[in-house]
């Protein structure tokens, strides 16, 4: 089964599309572009960087009808479906936990009148972050699902009162708000002056130069700091290009708290794998 969102619509399955359409799979793979820079002179190239490039969904499907009528009314509904312009967010049953947000190209779905009645065609999206996400955010999950890299003994991304924590992060690639416009949000509450939260892990660390009331509540949201919804980076770390701002790298984060024993912090950021 397919489960197709366009934009903030509703969610529908490949069968509420048109009568007769199965849903056959799906497959798409990781696409790692390599920049290698050209030098005067000197065989070869040097390597520059590599990124994780766009992918090419390929949704397959097949299609029964009756007659030709049905097969053109069928044809409509299809189109109708998947010729949009905007984000499809796509899932499938056997990993209802993780999606993709895509764009789709351009398909053609043919059937001579001398074939039988079924027809096969492929839908291809377009997958310009070339990821898969989880559905929910880190503090939103409720149950542990299949292929979500998560381990049997339970963690949590909401801590209070603790100098010493640890964030998990499933995902098969690092969160990095800063370098890759990851989402990685940091709500968070204290009663008092400045207070540093550190990623023992990767060396990078968020701190926090104002006072706080316990009133107010602090986002970190992404390279951005909001204090009661207005925006106040200028009072953080994010002002000072010398502290590596703060990111998730795979598997355990040890964090360190100082200077905010009474810190509450909740960690949201969606998991990304790369199939």
């Amino acid at each position: 089964m397919l489960y197709v969102k366009l934009d903030n619509g509703k969610e529908i399955a490949n069968v509420d599309i048109t009568d007769g359409l199965t849903f056959l799979g799906l497959t798409e793979s990781p696409s790692i572009a390599n920049n290698y820079a050209d030098t005067t002179m000197m065989d070869g190239e040097l390597f520059n960087y590599a990124r994780y490039a766009s992918t090419t969904v390929k949704v397959k499907f097949l299609l029964k009808f009756n007659s030709r009528a049905d097969f053109k009314l069928a044809k409509h509904d299809v189109y109708r479906a998947f010729a949009q312009k905007g984000i499809y967010r796509l899932r499938t049953a056997v990993e209802p936990e993780l999606v993709r947000y895509c764009r789709v190209g351009e398909f053609e779905i043919e059937s001579d009148p001398s074939d039988p009645n079924w027809v096969q065609f492929e839908v291809p999206f377009e997958n310009p972050r070339g990821m898969l996400f989880s559905r929910l955010n880190s503090d939103q999950m409720t149950d542990k699902q299949f292929g979500m890299n998560l381990p049997e003994k339970g963690y949590s991304y909401h801590f209070a009162n603790q100098s010493d924590f640890v964030v998990y992060n499933p995902s098969d690639i690092p969160i990095d708000p800063y370098y890759q416009s990851h989402v990685l949000k940091l709500t968070m509450r204290h009663n008092g002056g400045s207070f540093t939260l550190t990623n023992q892990t990767n060396g990078t660390s968020f701190k926090y130069n104002s006072n706080l009331s316990s009133n107010d509540t602090l986002l970190l949201d992404g390279i951005h700091v909001y204090r009661n919804n207005n925006i106040d980076s200028a009072n953080s770390s994010l002002a000072d290009v010398s502290i590596k701002p703060l990111s998730l790298a795979t598997g355990d984060n040890h964090f360190r708290v100082d200077g905010a024993g009474d810190l509450d912090v909740t960690f949201s950021f969606p998991f990304i794998y790369l199939a």
